[in-house]
């Protein structure tokens, strides 16, 4: 009896069934490390998440990973998702309140569409580095393929969970819901509060463009002291 349960279940999962998430293994993840600057970045209508990089199980190759979206009322709601049958495509379903953003290559740790990296290149060689899945970036109308990661709203709050799939497309695992993420409630750039230790980005540009010009007006007056020396 339980054999052809077992068969009749893996059966579903080939043909796109519903799968419950009380069944899938469950796959360890900070979503945000208190290490990373990047990370701890909030905009007004998208954020950055950390990913499951490289995951390995002895019962499945994964493949795929697979991010989904909540929109929750405050930061204790939890989304009501049993099943992955649940969670929909913004393409089919445009009011979705929990929905799949898209896929991306797992294992290989290969960069995908919507994955910011951060390139050091010194002229020899070039190293690359997966820092992030960033939510909220497409307009679904403009958006290829079956699912959508649309443009998130202001001062809103989100969950995220990462299903991972296998070889032949079937869920079998999945991270859980993320901690509570609220976008910014920005409408001018004057309102803009600073996501990066508290700063604008361009409030990091004009802080580097002062203390090099700061440099270089001591060293002129260090300069002209010694060169005023000289003539006396």
């Amino acid at each position: 009896m339980k054999l052809i349960q077992l068969i009749c279940f893996a059966g579903c999962l080939g043909i796109g069934w519903a799968v419950q998430l009380s069944s899938l293994d469950k796959i360890s993840l900070d979503f945000f490390p208190n290490a990373s600057v990047i990370l701890a970045a909030r905009m007004s209508s998208s954020f950055i998440v950390n990913i499951p990089k490289c995951i390995s199980s002895s019962q499945f190759t994964p493949t795929t990973i697979r991010p989904a979206v909540a929109a929750v009322g405050d930061k204790v709601a939890m989304p009501a998702v049993t099943d992955t049958d649940q969670i929909k495509s913004l393409h089919s379903s445009s009011t979705a309140q929990v929905y799949f953003a898209g896929e991306f290559k797992s294992v290989s740790c290969r960069i995908a569409r919507d994955l910011v990296s951060m390139d050091i290149d010194d002229g020899n060689y070039k190293l690359t580095t997966v820092v992030g899945y960033q939510v909220g970036v497409e307009v679904c109308e403009k958006a290829k393929g079956p699912f959508c990661n649309r443009a998130l709203q202001p001062s809103s709050i989100y969950r995220v969970n990462f299903f991972i799939l296998d070889e032949n497309a079937v869920i079998r695992a999945h991270t859980g819901w993320s901690d509570a993420i609220q976008t910014n409630n920005v409408t001018t750039f004057t309102a803009y509060d600073g996501s990066f230790l508290g700063r604008a980005g361009g409030m990091i540009v004009i802080t580097v463009l002062l203390s090099v010009g700061m440099f270089v007006l001591v060293v002129g007056l260090i300069v002209a002291a010694g060169l005023g020396g000289k003539k006396s």
